[in-house]
């Protein structure tokens, strides 16, 4: 589509795009590593047909919205305040509506899934504290926030514009809801009582609500492109952040209250960190995309220290695993956060 949202797709100034549909598949392929593939936790882990299936379908369960999510996002002139709003209610539909692992007391067989929930359980909600937190946070940042932001990093000037045209929609919300309902309608993933689904499903329309309050609200102002020559190399904030994403993955404090408390400090903690840098002069796309990188390279690094949660993986396809996919993490991280000297982009509050 051109740079005014109204022609062919693909097309820049007269001239068809071929890297845009590079780029569109390489960011839902990017979902489906940060989802499922980085961590390692499943008994795919190592075997490279299972692998390459899971990276379809991961791409279309997560890539595909991510997509979707920041197609609205562009084509309203939001900004990342709305996006995240928008993969917040994604990640509630994905762990309360689709797989609703966060109500479920034994979900396939993981081994310590009932002492998880135990932890830091809430009677009157009937769901883990912490397992919410990790759940839903961990969508929001590894399943759609990241890529997102590491995708967009890759062609600075196409950040702010949509990707998308009328066919690239259709498709994306077809292969979302087919594999959404393959989850939905599988007896494992049914495990929410009707108020719970239905609490769920409001939690989603609010923060849909939500984002778009936002965006209406703030979205078109501080639009002005700022020159951020000055701020600090993306490099820099990635280092800076790769610590706090550490304290984060290793769980300090396990799934206790305790713990909850402290990895939801230490979010908080780089939410407002990300929030005060990000103003006037302000971030390009690369220093957005060195926090998301950030967070990626703490989880694929330590998933070298565990073994998957179920089923028997050989070391050696285990550590070739992590490798592979940890390398993939960084070849496309080192592409969006290199930068040139100077780089200007349209931020919006939004």
């Amino acid at each position: 589509m051109t740079t005014d949202g109204r022609s062919e797709p693909y097309l820049t100034k007269g001239r068809r795009d071929y890297l845009g549909p590079v780029q569109i598949l390489c960011l839902a392929g990017l979902s489906a590593i940060g989802a499922e593939l980085l961590a390692a936790y499943a008994d795919n882990t190592g075997n490279i047909a299972a692998v390459l299936f899971a990276l379809l379908f991961f791409a279309a369960l997560y890539g595909a919205p991510a997509l979707l999510a920041r197609e609205v996002v562009r084509r309203a002139g939001w900004g990342w305040p709305s996006l995240l709003l928008l993969t917040l209610a994604l990640g509630i539909a994905q762990a309360c509506l689709i797989d609703q692992s966060l109500f479920a007391k034994d979900y396939f067989a993981y081994e310590g899934w009932a002492q998880s929930r135990q932890a830091a359980f809430i009677p009157a909600l009937s769901i883990s504290a912490n397992q919410a937190l990790n759940f839903i946070l961990g969508h929001v940042i590894f399943s759609f926030g990241a890529p997102i932001a590491i995708a967009e990093a890759w062609r600075p000037r196409r950040a702010m514009e949509p990707w998308l045209g009328p066919v690239g929609i259709t498709i994306a919300a077809i292969v979302y809801a087919g594999t959404a309902l393959l989850i939905a309608f599988d007896p494992e993933s049914q495990n929410a009582s009707a108020s719970q689904f239905i609490t769920s499903a409001a939690l989603v329309a609010a923060c849909v609500l939500a984002a778009w309050f936002v965006g209406t609200t703030f979205g078109r102002k501080a639009s002005a492109e700022r020159d951020t020559s000055s701020s600090a190399k993306p490099v820099l904030t990635f280092l800076a952040t790769l610590p706090l994403a550490f304290l984060l993955a290793m769980d300090v404090f396990g799934e206790s209250w305790r713990g909850v408390a402290f990895n939801a400090s230490v979010i908080a903690v780089v939410g407002g960190l990300v929030w005060w840098q990000a103003q006037p002069p302000g971030w390009t796309v690369h220093h957005i995309a060195a926090v998301a990188l950030a967070f990626l390279v703490s989880r694929g690094t330590l998933a070298f220290t565990y073994f998957p949660l179920m089923g028997e993986v050989e070391p050696t396809a285990k550590y070739a695993h992590n490798v592979v996919m940890l390398s993939l993490v960084l070849l496309a991280g080192w592409f969006a956060v290199r930068s040139p000297a100077k780089s200007r982009l349209t931020l919006r509050a939004g």
